[in-house]
């Protein structure tokens, strides 16, 4: 544990979501540089694809108030691990489309050690959930390129349908991969969680 993960304390998480093991809380601007962490880790961004470096002062804007008072596009939270009482990652919607009542979601586990925990999965159905109940979403969208097989069967497990295939549409390791689409409908995700 970093010097940084030590300075979070129990009075500073709020929890929005509550999970078993994790809770997602919302994005805490003491974290950027916990954040800027993950997205410069070369094992992190390799499958999150994060191709450009992150400065601390580029995770500074997501903090700045809008000025155009629409509606938010996104809804990002953090992963906080209850019993380590740290933060390990993100989880978010985005692309929200609140029209047509869709959305993207995407998750990282910013600490690798907590990796192949079933931890995403966790926050993902506390996020997918939120997503229907709360937001009153029809649909949420998922993308996955094909080297990451932890990705493609959590997708799978969580009740995600492939929709589509991009050929060569990635670009990982020197080779062009496959990007799955996946969606799910509210309705589905209702029927099996009954």
């Amino acid at each position: 544990m970093t010097e940084k993960d030590k300075e979070v304390k129990e009075g500073d998480v709020f929890p929005f979501l509550e999970g078993e093991r994790i809770d997602l809380v919302p994005q805490n601007s003491k974290w950027i540089p916990l954040f800027a962490k993950w997205q410069n880790n070369e094992r992190v961004r390799h499958y999150a694809r994060f191709s450009m470096p992150t400065t601390a002062e580029d995770i500074k804007k997501w903090f700045e108030p809008r000025s155009e008072g629409g509606p938010r596009e996104g809804v990002f939270f953090t992963i906080y691990h209850k019993g380590d009482k740290r933060p390990i990652g993100s989880m978010g919607l985005f692309r929200i489309n609140w029209i047509y009542r869709n959305a993207w979601i995407m998750g990282i586990i910013g600490e690798p050690e907590y990796w192949g925990k079933g931890i995403i999965g966790e926050a993902a159905k506390l996020l997918i959930n939120y997503g229907f109940t709360e937001l009153n979403l029809h649909k949420i969208y998922a993308g996955v390129f094909n080297p990451n097989k932890r990705s493609l069967r959590a997708a799978e497990k969580l009740g995600f349908k492939q929709e589509s295939l991009l050929k060569e549409d990635m670009y990982v390791d020197g080779v062009y991969v496959d990007t799955y689409q996946f969606g799910l409908f509210k309705r589905d995700w209702m029927e099996q969680n009954k």
